[in-house]
């Protein structure tokens, strides 16, 4: 059954990014920007938000949801990219038949910034 919901609602691609930073002979670390390591498929959603954020007692707003039969790699606090929009993954919550996925859109350090 869950094969036959991934088959037919998860037809978006997300990517899963890493943070490159970058550490000197001196020890200075230098923020690289982000990078993909992984994409997975899932069920986007921006209209059911304010719902999900009742359902589940979050006291902050969200700016997206995903669904997915993927949670590999997916942690709070990873940075996620749909639609060119960095999202940082605020919650992961297993479901009966699915993994939800809640983020706020990210205050990411721009490329080349020092930390």
């Amino acid at each position: 059954m869950t094969k036959a919901i991934a088959n037919a609602f998860y037809d978006k691609s997300i990517d899963v990014l890493s943070n490159r930073v970058v550490i000197d002979a001196e020890g200075g670390v230098t923020n690289k920007g982000l990078a993909t390591v992984s994409s997975f498929k899932g069920n986007v959603s921006f209209s059911n938000c304010e719902k999900i954020q009742e359902e589940y007692g979050l006291d902050y707003e969200i700016d997206i949801a995903i669904t997915t039969d993927i949670s590999n790699n997916i942690e709070v606090n990873s940075f996620i990219k749909y639609d060119n929009i960095i999202y940082n993954v605020t919650d992961v919550k297993p479901c009966d038949s699915h993994i939800l996925i809640v983020a706020t859109k990210s205050t990411m350090p721009k490329k080349g910034g020092s930390i």
